[in-house]
């Protein structure tokens, strides 16, 4: 049973928000991780960020009030797939969170930074340094552009303030 009086958070990413999900769940372990809040988990497994739009778009059409927060942890899987080229996958990040602001007016955004990984999607080199190296550039220019909309950024995490 969920409490309307708790502010709704949802949190959305790929493998890593499922399995994360899924371990509080195993241990019996708070899935609102002990916040004064109502966190809803939308984690899925090779959930890239293309795929985030159309999730959104369909969130809402289905509720009245906007959450309070929303926490995104997506990209890594976009980045190395074909047709994502760096440039490309940034403009696609840009344009999106623009849409989330405009979709979710009264939503503070909070957008984790993409994760470096050992073997990437994609990965044809011996080792993955050109696909490390975009997704340093691609958190680089996220942070500036979620700065020049008003946020700050603490270590694997950028927030979006509205004021």
């Amino acid at each position: 049973m969920t409490d309307c009086s708790l502010p709704p958070v949802w949190i959305i990413g790929s493998s890593l928000i499922a399995r994360l999900q899924a371990h509080l769940g195993a241990f019996g372990l708070d899935q609102n991780l002990g916040l004064d809040c109502q966190i809803t988990w939308a984690g899925r497994g090779g959930r890239r960020w293309e795929h985030l739009m159309p999730l959104l778009r369909s969130k809402r059409a289905d509720i009245r009030d906007d959450p309070d927060v929303m926490v995104i942890q997506l990209g890594g899987n976009s980045i190395g797939t074909y047709g994502n080229t760096r440039i490309i996958l940034m403009r696609r990040m840009k344009a999106d969170i623009r849409e989330i602001d405009l979709l979710f007016p009264k939503t503070k955004l909070m957008f984790s930074d993409i994760l470096p990984r050992w073997n990437w999607r994609g990965q044809t080199a011996t080792t993955g340094y050109g696909l490390e190296r975009t997704r340093r550039r691609l958190n680089g220019a996220m942070f500036g552009f979620l700065s020049d909309m008003g946020s700050f950024q603490s270590h694997l995490l950028s927030y979006q303030k509205k004021l």
